[in-house]
This record gives structure tokens, sequence and C-alpha cells, in this order.
């Protein structure tokens, strides 16, 4: 069935009839990869994840924010749109995959060898193990702090997370990253999706 909404030429008075929509308009048709259900703070919103031609993408077809009870959607993509969209995922995951990789080898970790980048004050160019990461009260969001012990110095130098670099960073395995990224299937579309927004970063 795909995508029905009900359109501009179904009146009020069917609306109202429990009628079945007067003026049905269907879309995506052989297209529709998924279909979930978006609870916000008072309202829903239904959403179908969509094969375009070109990207997996979502959209809206019915809210409990307006009179939608005519719009439908189901799941009905074709084997051939399934493969195109799988490899759509598959080119878009590789590099998110390297990306992160590159991350979290650059970020500093507790035995870590760090420098300052700092430009002016007591740590300008200092480099040390860091020995601790913590919450930093100092600034705004939920940013972190890190101790650095320099070589021949018995206490800490505290500075922000991000005003530091990591002295060579671990390697990031480009080739396994990408055979994983290869063979890679998403347990959801709407999961994966939200992984590609990078709202659901792994660590």
């Amino acid at each position: 069935m795909s995508i029905t909404v009900c359109g501009p030429a179904c009146t009020t008075e069917i609306k109202n009839s429990g009628r079945p929509c007067g003026d049905p308009q269907t879309s995506a048709v052989g297209a529709v990869l998924e279909t979930y259900e978006h609870n916000g703070y008072g309202d829903s919103d239904f959403l179908a994840v969509v094969w375009d031609g070109e990207q997996v993408t979502t959209r809206e077809y019915a809210s409990t924010r307006g009179w939608t009870y005519h719009n439908t959607a189901s799941v009905d993509a074709t084997p051939q749109v399934r493969e195109a969209a799988l490899a759509w995922y598959r080119r878009q995951l590789a590099p998110q995959l390297i990306e992160r990789a590159r991350a979290r080898a650059s970020a500093p970790r507790v035995g870590r060898r760090v420098r300052s980048l700092t430009r002016r004050g007591k740590n300008v160019g200092v480099t040390g193990e860091v020995r601790w990461i913590g919450p930093d009260r100092y600034a705004r969001g939920t940013g972190e702090r890190v101790g650095i012990q320099p070589a021949g110095e018995d206490g800490l130098r505290f500075l922000p997370a991000g005003s530091v670099e990591v002295l060579d960073p671990e390697p990031v395995d480009e080739q396994t990253l990408h055979a994983a990224a290869a063979t890679a299937r998403p347990a959801t579309w709407r999961c994966a999706l939200d992984d590609l927004r990078g709202r659901a970063v792994a660590s």
C-alpha cells in the first residue's frame, strides 16, 4: 500500500461521516522500508522510512497534531529497493566508522601522553601523561577536564580536554572498518538513520 494521505478534495463532511477518504493520494509505492511512531511531549508523529531513489529518508504521514485519520503507510519495499537502500547505507557507514575511530584514537584518556594547546599561561606547550579525567565545572554544558602529569613533576596540571592533543594517537585500521561496513545490516532503519545523523554516536 505504501503511503496514502488524505488529499484536499476530501471534504470535512466526508471526514466527519466515518466514510473512506474522498481523495486518497498514494506515494512511495514499493519503497517503504519501515514505519514507526515518534512520541513527543504531548503528541505523536507517524513516519515512514522511504527509499527515494537516491537515499533513505523519512516522511511523516500522520500525526496526532491534526486530523490525519485517513492517512496510512505500510511496508512494501521491493527486493531491488531493499538492496539499493542497503548499499547506500553501507556507503554512508564506512566514513562514519572511520571518523569515529579517529575521534576515539585522538581523544585524551588516562595513560595517554598529551600536549597543551593553550597559547598563554603556565601550561603553554606543556606535555605529560593523562592521570585524571573528570567533569569540567568551569565549562558550560558537559565538558571534561584532564589532569596531566609532566615529566619530573609530582603534581597535576589541569586543562579542558579540548585544549590538549594526543601525542602519537593509535592508528586507525581503515581497511577493517571498510570491511565491517560492507557487511553491516541495520537492526532497524530508524536506528540506522539516527546513527548516521549523529544522534547516537558509538562510544
